[in-house]
């Protein structure tokens, strides 16, 4: 992986996140964007999210970059000296979590030391589960989430490894292909968009459909890790994502990425349907969307495994999508997609009107 997509996913696993409690990521996020994108792009704080953009055309429509900031974990209630409630926000596997370790947060941690450890020993009502504290909470310490017991992050070998890949690993990539893009001044409009709460139901970019916040001549590229599948293994490249367990994406803009593909190096293609992506939101509101996926082993902590564990990916996967992002970026000009082809025949139907 490139150097600062690597160094800045370790900073954003430096604190934890959750559905709704993506304060602190986000806090990092703009810090980085500051430091290393400064004047050259355009900077928005929405409810759904973060808003990242790069005009290197003064005119036309963006690539959109989508990555969410959120990662499956526990909301909490009912806390006592004893223990808690937790409220699973987002897919994790239920059929290994009784016993497992959890830490715990207030709204907007500074780090990754919790305020409280326990383990998850009973399923009070399903999606509720009690939470037993091994390491009591420290005096009027307001617990908000808490998270699974694994490493925020490790490199081991060629795997790198946290409790929160998906999808801060995909955040970390959208930002350093746009940094590359800035530093390179292609001319290319390219924007990220930083969602919150997508795990427990694309809330974030719902938002920003409802809101108007992205151009409906934009084209949106869903930035995720997917569950590995026969057809999309760690160390063969990332995927260009034909679809989802929901639906098929845009044929053109699934054509561009076969373009950059020539250019980026090896990739796989293929339809992942062990989830549905952010690339289903926009799609069904009108935008051309399709999607970017690395192989991701221990999907949400354990699906296809044998016990909870840390998420793990190939780093030379991520290396290869951030390529194929930036190439996919500058060859996005000059690509004729629908948001092209819209603006042709209305240019065309209202010259029409004149004669007829």
């Amino acid at each position: 992986m490139a150097t600062a997509a690597l160094e800045l996913f370790r900073e954003l696993t430096s604190v934890p996140t959750a559905p709704f409690f993506e304060a602190s990521v986000s806090a990092k996020a703009l810090k980085w964007i500051k430091k290393n994108l400064g004047r050259k792009v355009q900077v928005s704080r929405r409810r759904g999210g973060i808003i990242v953009r790069y005009r290197g055309l003064k005119d036309g429509p963006a690539l959109c970059l989508a990555a969410h900031l959120d990662h499956p974990a526990f909301a909490l209630s009912q806390v006592t000296a004893r223990g808690a409630l937790g409220k699973m926000q987002g897919g994790l596997p239920a059929h290994l979590l009784l016993g497992h370790a959890v830490e715990a947060f207030s709204a907007r941690p500074k780090d990754n030391r919790p305020l409280a450890r326990g383990k998850l020993v009973k399923e009070a009502k399903k999606g509720f589960y009690d939470i037993e504290w091994t390491q009591g909470p420290e005096q009027k310490a307001a617990l908000v989430f808490a998270t699974l017991a694994l490493t925020p992050y490790s490199v081991e070998g060629r795997w790198l490894c946290s409790r929160s890949i998906d999808d801060l690993l995909g955040c970390a990539i959208s930002m350093a292909a746009l940094r590359k893009v800035v530093q390179s001044r292609l001319k290319t409009n390219l924007t990220v968009l930083l969602h919150r709460a997508e795990e427990v139901g694309f809330m974030g970019a719902l938002d920003f459909i409802k809101e108007g916040a992205v151009d409906l001549d934009d084209s949106v590229l869903s930035i995720e890790t997917s569950r590995e599948l026969p057809g999309a293994r760690p160390g063969k490249g990332p995927v260009i994502r034909l679809g989802d367990k929901a639906c098929l994406f845009d044929g053109n803009l699934t054509a561009l990425l076969d373009e950059a593909a020539k250019l980026a190096g090896k990739t796989q293609r293929l339809r992942l349907t062990g989830g549905t992506c952010e690339a289903t939101a926009y799609q069904t509101f009108g935008y051309e969307s399709a999607g970017v996926a690395v192989p991701l082993v221990n999907y949400h902590n354990g699906w296809g495994a044998k016990a909870i564990g840390p998420e793990k990916v190939r780093v030379e996967d991520a290396a290869g999508a951030e390529r194929l992002l930036i190439e996919a970026a500058r060859l996005f000009p000059a690509s004729v997609l629908r948001g092209t082809l819209r603006r042709r025949l209305t240019a065309r139907h209202k010259n029409l009107q004149r004669h007829f």
